[in-house]
């Protein structure tokens, strides 16, 4: 599929879903050319001292040659077919939701306001020195289908503030109404209301609840001067945790009074 007619598409699904103007688009993180170069020089040159080591009777030579030409040229081919693979895809931002356009130009829409996103974001640390973040991020339609993004785009820390942003200000104003109704909104095993939070059959006043955070991966309440873990459902299997962060923090900020 050319570039033209996958332009022509998203015109179409950003019409058709109202998604408003453009705000950004980031595209998938490729290997550069360069580096698939350079490695395939490499490769080539390990396969020569091999034949030379094989010429020669020199048997390490044909031992290391031969495993730095096989390993190294295979994963310069499996580099360069998901580079071929990747080409073309992008996440386009805009407004009112996001398109992105996947393997073989599929096009995927999410508007904010009916979106649910699990996030799964990991510092890794190796000997105690932080080595990179990994960004993980499913956003679930209407319909129960699923959109992965697994950082596999240019700036995840930038898209994914921004996900996790725009659901949060397109669905918290509803979440409030209906909670200042009287209503009871849930997400994963938590639920809340203008009274309490709960879960596990565990309730607690916001009145009674001085910080709200997440401690080792789980949501936990300061209650008295202890910490409360509120539930054993991870952060990254709660729906729009930051949608539910947002609202809970207005909740016990309201009961809380003036200062």
């Amino acid at each position: 599929m050319d570039a033209q007619d996958v332009s022509a598409r998203i015109g179409e699904a950003v019409r058709g879903e109202r998604l408003g103007g453009h705000r950004a688009t980031y595209p998938a993180v490729l290997v550069s050319t360069t580096g698939l170069r350079v490695g395939g020089v490499v490769a080539a040159v390990a396969a020569v001292l091999a034949l030379i080591g094989l010429a020669t009777g020199v048997i390490v030579l044909v031992v290391l040659g031969a495993i730095f030409a096989v390993v190294l040229g295979y994963r310069i081919v499996r580099l360069a077919l998901l580079n071929r693979q990747k080409e073309g895809q992008q996440l386009h931002f805009f407004e009112h939701g996001l398109v992105c356009v996947g393997v073989g130009g599929r096009i995927t829409v999410r508007r904010w306001d009916s979106t649910t996103v699990f996030q799964n974001t990991v510092r890794h640390y190796r000997n105690g020195a932080y080595t990179g973040t990994t960004y993980s991020y499913r956003l679930i339609g209407p319909a129960g289908d699923t959109l992965g993004l697994a950082g596999g785009f240019e700036r995840p820390a930038e898209w994914g503030q921004a996900i996790q942003q725009a659901v949060t200000d397109a669905q918290l104003p509803g979440a409030a109404a209906t909670i200042q109704a009287g209503g009871t909104l849930t997400f994963g095993d938590i639920s809340i209301n203008r009274e309490t939070v709960g879960a596990s059959g565990k309730s607690v006043p916001w009145s009674q609840i001085q910080e709200i955070r997440v401690k080792d991966g789980l949501v936990s309440l300061r209650v008295q001067g202890r910490w409360l873990s509120l539930t054993t459902t991870m952060v990254r299997s709660i729906p729009n945790f930051f949608v539910f962060y947002a609202l809970a923090e207005r909740l016990r900020l309201s009961a809380a009074g003036p200062y």
